[in-house]
């Protein structure tokens, strides 16, 4: 295995997990909530977050498919990779302009920043293909685990310069929107590695002509076929938690120092969790351990209805942090195996369209049952419907390959 490569590879993750943490679970919904939307109701800010989150996922859901099969068309997984990291990381830099109480900008460019983000780990993902077979569990894991403690680091670095410059009189920090420069700049920095080292062989294999084509070949294909529900739905639930979370802990009473450290905590937690869920996996089998991580995160969502203090914030993170890395390590390479030869970024197209067709879903009905119920519990206790549906569906397709 070229170590260049991997670690280039390895190193990416690194990079956006800045974005995912910092803007995307962290310091969005808290700016969003205390700047650019102060002057809405928190139910009707939660609709306008949920809509947000959604609008990207619906726009992936359509473009996604396409995109990855040009990528395997030209052999450029990079080029396609690259495109979309930049929107999202200028998008990103955008956000730190945008006035107060201007949710509607903050919004759409949080939703440009959020499909870019998406759209890069879909040829991130199918870029997995290219190292060896029986390594792919090892490898998606470490990937996630390095992206945690990476995102993690980047989180803290933030946090320590705000603490340092709580007074400042510049409004870009006041506000704390200086958060969306570190990011941005944080990705920039760190995917350089990738754009030097990542190199492909042109495949020349290619059969699949359009989309209708792979829709028919997947319809043919059981295991990939019933695979790719179980996953469209109990994905869902994983996305909907790290987008929603925080704005939950807001709802709940919980400070904003509560929250960050909540989010730090799972950050730092899920490096080693993924490991050790990788581990697990290779002791047990790779369905085993998805079947666990799912029932744990069932769990959570009954704990997370239920929770009075902080500390039971503080230990749901901890939960949270332990099964995030390895339930989203371990479905991506079990996806990979199942893909035929020279369709990774299409396959893998198709693989995102569905788990960001689920976070359409997720987040509005969050906001939606939160809105009209009034009540954020009953709105965060609805994720736990996907958990359920997901697990039924992932052991169903068992019926047609074991891996």
């Amino acid at each position: 295995m070229d170590s260049k490569k991997f670690y280039s590879w390895v190193l990416y993750d690194w990079a956006n997990s800045a974005y995912a943490t910092i803007v995307l679970a962290g310091f969005f919904p808290i700016i969003f909530a205390e700047y650019f939307a102060m002057s809405v109701l928190s139910s009707e800010r939660t609709l306008y977050l949920g809509i947000s989150n959604s609008a990207a996922s619906l726009i992936l859901i359509f473009i996604a498919p396409i995109f990855g099969l040009l990528s395997d068309k030209f052999s450029n997984k990079k080029l396609f990779l690259l495109i979309f990291a930049s929107l999202s990381i200028f998008s990103t830099l955008i956000l730190s302009f945008i006035t107060k109480d201007s949710y509607v900008l903050a919004s759409i460019f949080y939703s440009i920043s959020l499909l870019g983000f998406m759209m890069s780990n879909v040829f991130y993902d199918s870029m997995l293909l290219n190292f060896e077979s029986h390594k792919y569990d090892k490898i998606s894991s470490t990937g996630y685990a390095v992206g945690y403690l990476g995102g993690g680091i980047a989180f803290v670095f933030t946090l320590v310069f705000l603490y340092f410059n709580s007074n400042s009189s510049i409004e870009i920090i006041s506000s704390n929107k200086i958060a969306f420069v570190f990011a941005a700049l944080w990705w920039l920095l760190f995917m350089i590695p990738l754009i030097i080292y990542w190199s492909e062989i042109p495949n020349y294999k290619i059969h699949t002509t359009n989309i209708i084509d792979t829709f028919k070949e997947i319809k043919l294909n059981r295991p990939i076929l019933f695979f790719l529900i179980s996953y469209w739905i109990y994905i869902d639930g994983v996305d909907t938690i790290i987008r929603m979370a925080i704005n939950y802990g807001l709802i709940l009473g919980f400070t904003n120092y509560d929250l960050l450290v909540a989010l730090l905590v799972t950050q730092f937690i899920a490096f080693p969790g993924t490991l050790i869920i990788n581990k697990i996996s290779e002791l047990s089998s790779v369905v085993t351990t998805i079947s666990g991580c799912l029932i744990m995160y069932l769990i959570i969502t009954f704990l997370s209805y239920s929770l009075d203090s902080i500390y039971e914030f503080y230990l749901i993170a901890c939960l949270i942090g332990f099964v995030q890395g390895g339930i989203q390590a371990l479905s991506r390479s079990y996806f990979a195996r199942l893909i035929p030869n020279g369709k990774h970024s299409e396959y893998f197209g198709i693989y995102n369209m569905l788990g960001k067709f689920a976070a359409l879903i997720g987040p509005l009905l969050v906001g939606l049952v939160t809105y009209f119920s009034d009540n954020a519990r009953l709105g965060i206790l609805s994720i736990s419907i996907f958990f359920i549906i997901g697990l039924i569906m992932f052991n169903k397709s068992l019926n047609y390959k074991n891996i």
